[in-house]
């Protein structure tokens, strides 16, 4: 996958102490700035934050990476993926770079792994962002998604779309709001990614095993870990777009009801993604969490 060329500087790969696997991330920002830890969510890589790690460097050391399985990152051979294990991975990385507490953003499934990570960890988080995903309460998985379930079907799914670039783009539109409304460029790049994704046999053995280890950990402990996540003494923003079809708003409304303290910011016009839609927006949110 190629840099976009905004964040080719911020560029780095590693492979971390304990670990024997190479991680890609972006490290964005002064040392001694304030860290702030972006995870992406399902089936994407650290570029999804393209249009706000410029700014958050100015304020912020942003460290991005691609979750491992996704991107340019490795995927560890002879495992499955699992929150616990990402989790490790994503706290032995702050300690590789010496950061010792971060703001925790985090998009869709990346939401619920950092409020995981932050039950582990909690010292080493100051603030949690979630973005339109996270331990909530009252969400349910549309029948394409429970589809991917069962062994072998989801995968099969994506190993033809990548026999139909065309459909495969097609996939990205109940994601946005108006995905045909975004300019040119914006358009080439995602038809590009989404092409490259729904190619690599590696990153759709990390889709499905993290999914589905997701989708256990809901079945078997999702109202307790969700329950524990919410009395976090740390504080939390839900942003949320507005038009969300993936996870609707009032699945976060029902959620922060039951949060003690958490804000919710829901930004008109936008998707499932309005980091990507709206970063002016969402970086004002941001801001609104101190």
């Amino acid at each position: 996958m190629r840099v976009p060329p905004s964040l080719s500087p911020f560029a780095r790969t590693t492979v971390l102490p304990g670990f024997k696997e190479e991680l890609f991330f972006y490290d964005a920002g002064a040392n001694g700035a304030p860290g702030m830890l972006l995870l992406h969510g399902l089936g994407d890589e650290a570029d999804t934050w393209r249009h706000i790690i410029p700014t958050l460097s100015e304020q912020y050391r942003v460290i991005a990476p691609d979750l491992p399985g996704f991107g340019r990152s490795a995927l560890p051979s002879g495992r499955r993926l699992t929150f616990r294990y990402v989790g490790t991975v994503l706290f032995a990385l702050l300690e590789h770079l010496g950061i010792r507490m971060v703001t925790l953003v985090g998009h869709s499934l990346g939401a619920a792994i950092g409020q995981v990570t932050a039950l582990a960890h909690p010292h080493a988080f100051l603030r949690l962002v979630l973005a339109d995903g996270g331990l909530l309460e009252g969400v349910r998985f549309e029948a394409r998604f429970l589809l991917g379930l069962l062994p072998g079907l989801g995968e099969s799914r994506q190993r033809k779309l990548s026999q139909n670039l065309d459909a495969a783009y097609a996939s990205l539109k109940p994601y946005y709001a108006d995905l045909d409304a975004f300019p040119r460029e914006e358009r080439e790049f995602l038809r590009e990614r989404v092409g490259e994704r729904v190619s690599s046999a590696r990153q759709i053995r990390a889709y499905f095993s993290i999914f589905r280890n997701f989708a256990a950990l809901l079945v078997f402990k999702g109202a307790l870990i969700s329950s524990r996540a919410r009395q976090l003494p740390i504080p939390t923003l839900y942003i949320w777009g507005e038009q969300d079809r993936v996870v609707p708003v009032k699945v976060a409304q029902a959620t922060c009801r039951k949060h003690p303290g958490a804000q919710l910011v829901v930004i008109p016009g936008a998707g499932h993604a309005p980091h990507q839609e709206a970063p002016r927006e969402f970086l004002r949110a941001i801001d609104q969490l101190r």
